[in-house]
């Protein structure tokens, strides 16, 4: 038997975790779940614990560890700081990177810089609650694409809730270089898109976005795209550094 196949046992621990998490609604509601299990959990043994669930290539396991990750991003009152600091120390006492790197920070590979000349003609006579407005329920393809180009993150957040927004739209508002990372972020905290494979993948390979975010995302990828993150000089060391450890875990 595999180590792939032993980790997806019915009564292994991680798979036991998993299959709790995933029986619930996705977005907040498995989240704050995933966060409660965690805080009734000693840290000492939820550290393994979230190094099997992110490692696991089953999409049982890959489903709860994105919620895991994110439960752990933003922690909230359900977990406490004092918990997180012993879980962060037992998980680096074990060399476990992939859970460290859940709860650190660090700025963006590349800082983002306000271009000189980034007046668009069609956009400068338009007010901020008209490019909201518009990017919110515009049917002109031309106009929602000038908007996106433009990035600005509170324009872009109502953009995504454009029910004429398609996942290839989406994947190049993700894609774009240079990009803002608050336009990154709030694709990243659409629960539409952000479940979206594509679109989790270009927020993660993006070296704007804030390494926080890109972390959170890798346990749910793919083992292939991981591989190329891990290849990515673009991207922060510690990203490339987790992605390597999670593809060495999942390929063989």
């Amino acid at each position: 038997m595999s180590r792939g196949e032993a980790r997806s046992k019915p009564d292994h621990p991680p798979v036991v975790f998993a299959r709790r998490l995933v029986a619930l609604e996705e977005g907040s509601i498995r989240v704050r779940a995933a966060a409660r299990a965690l805080a009734a959990t000693d840290p000492g043994s939820a550290a393994p614990l979230v190094a099997a669930l992110v490692r696991g290539s089953a999409p049982l396991l890959r489903v709860a560890a994105a919620a895991v990750a994110h439960a752990l991003g933003d922690p909230g009152e359900d977990i406490s700081y004092a918990w997180l600091a012993e879980l962060y120390a037992t998980a680096a006492e074990l060399r476990l990177t992939e859970v460290t790197a859940l709860l650190v920070a660090p700025p963006p590979q590349r800082p983002w810089q306000e271009p000189r000349d980034k007046a668009d003609p069609r956009l400068a006579a338009l007010t901020l609650g008209h490019k909201k407005a518009f990017a919110r329920a515009h049917r002109d393809p031309d106009l929602l694409a000038r908007l996106a180009a433009e990035g600005e993150p509170s324009v872009v957040r109502e953009l995504l809730r454009n029910p004429r927004l398609t996942e290839a739209f989406v994947v190049r508002i993700a894609s774009r270089r240079p990009c803002r990372p608050g336009t990154l972020r709030c694709v990243f905290e659409s629960r539409r898109w952000r479940t979206r494979s594509a679109v989790a993948l270009a927020v993660a390979r993006n070296p704007y976005a804030d390494p926080a975010i890109a972390l959170e995302l890798l346990p749910g990828l793919g083992a292939v795209d991981l591989r190329e993150i891990s290849r990515d000089g673009t991207l922060h060391p510690l990203v490339r550094a987790v992605a390597a450890r999670l593809t060495a875990k999942r390929l063989p």
